[in-house]
């Protein structure tokens, strides 16, 4: 998620475009129960998965890729119409209709393909390949099952398998980062825990007294909910604070090291 300041609404939330299109797809499954007796209400069983901490990471880690998922999707089409297009060519009396294989049609055969492309089979699509038992047939069928299983199995499933890892992985590394700096680095001021520790600067006593956060947070609705006069400071700090400028924020700097450098050079 972002967070933007906003004058009229104090602190707005924008999610990503996923939970735009899921929350859109949820609406349209709404409408959609309407006219089919409430059978697709069961899709919103879903929005269960929103209300646990762990599942929320697992969906956020699947789909943080999603742009490059949907990418493969024309590429397993394409190729999945490359096949459908040679069996319609020479191989189309071989299907079996006992078996739900159609190829009568360039559709036909594409929707046959697509289905055998998608469930568990040895490597190929495991046709019935009938009336066709000849050597000839053999070794042309193991090109063709051979040439599917490396391009769909192998690089095609293992490509999208390394994206959802690979989502798994960038999350678990934000987590982490976002961890550690929560423990070594000012949410105000952005110090370091060694660099205030090299000026004598203890660190418990700047994040809980000097900087705390929460004292800086009260202040801003403070500023927000306020009806009578401001100061100048109070006055100059909202302007900002309502346009998103953070230049109020002692970005690098805390009074105690400011202090400590002026008594050094006064010295």
């Amino acid at each position: 998620i972002s967070i933007r300041f906003n004058p009229s609404k104090k602190m707005a939330i924008s999610w990503n475009a996923f939970y735009h299109f899921y929350l859109l797809a949820l609406l349209i499954c709404s409408a959609l129960g309407i006219w089919s007796d409430g059978v697709m209400y069961c899709v919103h069983l879903f929005h269960i998965a929103t209300l646990f901490d762990l599942l929320r990471r697992v969906i956020q880690g699947a789909t943080i890729h999603v742009d490059q998922l949907l990418v493969c999707v024309p590429f397993a089409v394409i190729i999945t119409y490359i096949y459908a297009i040679i069996y319609f060519s020479y191989f189309r009396d071989m299907f079996n209709e006992d078996k739900m294989e159609y190829c009568e049609t360039l559709g036909q055969c594409l929707v046959t393909v697509l289905k055998n492309s998608l469930r568990p089979s040895s490597g190929g699509h495991n046709y019935s390949w009938t009336g066709r038992m000849s050597f000839n047939d053999l070794w042309m069928r193991l090109l063709i099952d051979a040439s599917f299983w490396i391009l769909f199995t192998i690089i095609g499933l293992n490509v999208v398998t390394s994206l959802i890892l690979d989502g798994f992985r960038q999350l678990k590394a934000e987590r982490e980062k976002a961890l550690k700096d929560m423990t070594t680095l000012c949410t105000v001021c952005g110090l370091s825990k060694d660099n205030l520790t090299s000026n004598g600067i203890s660190w418990a006593s700047h994040v809980d007294r000097d900087h705390n956060m929460w004292s800086y947070i009260t202040f801003f609705f403070y500023l927000q909910e306020h009806t009578g006069k401001f100061s100048a400071v109070e006055n100059e700090v909202l302007q900002k604070f309502n346009k998103a400028d953070p230049s109020f924020l002692p970005n690098g700097r805390c009074i105690a090291i400011d202090t400590k450098l002026d008594l050094e050079n006064t010295l």
